[in-house]
């Protein structure tokens, strides 16, 4: 791409395995653009460039860029609609092209919060095994609103029953020696609730001292 001016000082990357550069134009940053898109402009050090073409230009290479770059993200595992659009800021696309990208995924179905948020729900509760409060933080970190993330929450892991999986927890948890309070902590470190996870520990303990012959009367 060539015009007059403006001249491509530098190209910059952003550490190793960063998909993003930099431009440097005549001296200053003047933006960013993932590495693929310039490759397609094949945009080099020291050219001369339009810059009233050049945002339409990388917009135009950018979109179908972006959306084989998302397509091969949900390929390798289900993402939420913010998760998606952070990786692609990440790999610096323009806003408004990921916008418009991730409105378009929705739609198809191919990004869907809801379906993502009870997937990621069933993980964390029943093969992590933690608590409905980490979970709970687990979703909101990728982006799922509140009222999706207790939606799912409680399609998968009830709060009623809360205190029946500490229970679970408690007894695969379990070492020798333990204390309540030592219990606890564990289950406290997988994130239950302090309160559920003092009970769960001292039931724990109370059925193993009723099961122990050692401790029953001769």
């Amino acid at each position: 791409m060539s015009g007059e001016g403006a001249v491509l000082t530098a190209i910059r990357t952003h550490g190793r395995g960063s998909r993003r550069r930099t431009l440097v134009i005549d001296g200053d940053p003047w933006g960013t653009v993932p590495v693929e898109v310039l490759r397609d402009l094949d945009l080099r050090e020291g050219d001369s460039l339009d810059l009233g073409e050049l945002p339409a230009a990388i917009e135009e290479a950018a979109a179908p860029r972006a959306r084989e770059r998302a397509l091969r993200l949900l390929m390798y595992r289900e993402r939420s609609a913010s998760e998606l659009q952070t990786r692609l800021i990440d790999d610096g696309y323009p806003h408004h092209v990921i916008v418009d990208l991730v409105r378009s995924l929705t739609a198809s179905g191919l990004v869907d919060d809801a379906r993502f948020a009870e997937n990621f729900a069933r993980v964390l509760v029943l093969s992590r095994g933690y608590g409905r409060p980490r979970a709970l933080r687990e979703l909101l970190s990728k982006g799922i609103s509140e009222e999706l993330a207790h939606a799912a929450l409680e399609a998968i892991a009830p709060e009623d029953d809360e205190a029946a999986r500490a229970q679970q927890r408690a007894h695969a948890l379990f070492r020798a020696g333990d204390t309540p309070d030592r219990l606890a902590a564990r289950l406290a470190r997988r994130g239950f609730a302090p309160g559920v996870a003092l009970r769960a520990a001292r039931g724990e303990l109370d059925d193993r001292d009723n099961d122990d012959p050692a401790g029953q009367p001769c």
